[in-house]
């Protein structure tokens, strides 16, 4: 039985983005909402306090694993334009 709890709202602004077909240039250009971004810095504030539920210390790892789940996919758009860009 799985206990994982429901997608963080940047797993769901990820997953709008993705399910559009971007360009690569969209994926590079994407940045959280305001509203993923307000959550974010409370449940980082919540951490620094010690105050963190469990429910919300695994909303924290999601925000976590997306922001370098997108680290990642924008480093490997920008390093492939940047190998179509250099001579051979």
């Amino acid at each position: 039985m799985s206990t994982a709890s429901a997608p963080s709202t940047l797993f769901e602004e990820i997953a709008t983005l993705f399910a559009s077909a971007p360009s690569p240039q969209m994926i590079v250009d994407f940045h959280p909402s305001q509203a993923s971004i307000d959550r974010a810095s409370e449940l980082l504030e919540l951490n620094r306090q010690n105050q963190l539920t469990e429910e919300s210390r695994e909303e924290l790892h999601q925000f976590e694993q997306a922001e370098l789940l997108m680290r990642l996919v924008k480093a490997r758009i920008r390093a492939a334009e940047a190998a179509k860009k250099s001579p051979r």
